[in-house]
């Protein structure tokens, strides 16, 4: 495989990321490839210098996404993050990735849970107004209880889940040292 050829495999294995970005990954490595050149190797020695064109777009696509993870928190982003890792290592696949969508599933049913009990008071409005007023006191007061427990829980859950994201996204880079090798 020569230079070309690499790097249009290259490319064609970072299409996920976008182009300005891409660009300046490509830039990266015909700079290798120059350098290389410049000290007397073949193309093909960079080539195998360099390894497999898929294995690097694999590393460079993690570490972009984690970056992006870093510095814009949001589901995407962290779920994409694990993707790639995932991607990296059968591992992941088999033991983890069933773990952790399932906690997330849980925190999803703890934030409907919160949300729910915090409109407690209009859903128990509505039923009065379909249902009548009688021993409307006595539920109006129980529902605000509800609310109070479902605001509580609900800043919980906003901790939970800055902290859950900060656990997740500290695996993911501790994976991907692992996986590299410790670089």
């Amino acid at each position: 495989m020569g230079r070309n050829e690499f790097l249009k495999r290259l490319e064609k294995y970072l299409l996920k990321v976008p182009e300005r970005d891409r660009k300046d990954m490509l830039y990266d490595f015909e700079e290798h490839f120059t350098i290389g050149m410049e000290n007397g190797k073949t193309e093909e020695e960079v080539v195998s210098e360099l390894g497999d064109p898929q294995m690097i777009a694999k590393d460079i696509i993690a570490d972009y996404r984690i970056s992006a993870a870093e510095t814009n928190k949001s589901v995407s982003n962290i779920t994409r993050a694990m993707i790639a890792t995932i991607s990296l290592s059968f591992f992941n696949l088999v033991f983890l990735f069933g773990p952790v969508i399932g906690l997330i599933g849980v925190y999803i049913g703890l934030c409907v849970t919160a949300f729910v009990l915090t409109i407690t008071p209009l859903l128990v409005v509505f039923a009065a107004i379909f249902t009548g007023f009688e021993q409307f006191m006595l539920q109006f007061f129980l529902s605000l209880i509800c609310c109070a427990l479902g605001l509580l829980m609900s800043m919980a859950m906003i901790n939970v889940g800055k902290w859950f994201y900060a656990i997740i996204l500290r695996y993911i880079k501790f994976n991907v040292k692992v996986i590299k090798g410790g670089k």
